[in-house]
């Protein structure tokens, strides 16, 4: 009888062993597996770049993506000299310090990484006696890795 019980014993050891190896290697053919997949699943310009890929264009689209930035120019047509200033809407209150900008005639003047969001813009000249006279004014939204360009026109 013992002996019949240490036979069964050592076989059930030697099983639980034998299933222990199974399982690891199911698991890690898994891993392979999905590592496999990975590989396959990625482009092949990521893989082998050419002389055509610019990598620094897709460099800087992404990091403004990332950064939430995008680019503005104002181009003044007007006859006169304007400031425009930009005011970040964050809710329903407006910042207290705007970005300013003053274009000359017939120039254009550019913001360079501007934090996206809605803006409220003032177009504004100074008058024969010196008084700001408002030219314009409205709202703007700003997308990350927008070159927006606005128009300032006679009326």
């Amino acid at each position: 009888m013992r002996k019949l019980i240490l036979v069964l014993f050592m076989s059930s050891s030697l099983l639980a062993v034998a299933q222990s190896n199974l399982t690891t290697s199911i698991i890690e053919g898994g891993k392979t597996l999905v590592d496999l997949v990975r590989v396959f699943r990625v482009p092949k310009t990521m893989l082998y770049p050419s002389a055509n890929n610019n990598v620094t264009s897709t460099a800087t689209v992404d990091s403004c993506y990332s950064k939430g930035l995008a680019d503005i120019s104002f181009k003044n047509t007007s006859g006169k000299s304007m400031q425009v200033s930009l005011f970040k809407r964050n809710g329903a209150i407006y910042s207290t310090t705007p970005l300013n900008l003053y274009i000359s005639n017939n120039s254009q003047e550019y913001l360079y990484e501007v934090p996206i969001g809605i803006y409220k813009f003032k177009i504004e000249y100074e008058n024969e006696d010196e008084k700001k006279v408002v030219y314009k004014e409205g709202e703007i939204k700003i997308n990350a890795c927008d070159k927006l360009v606005r128009e300032i026109k006679k009326e």
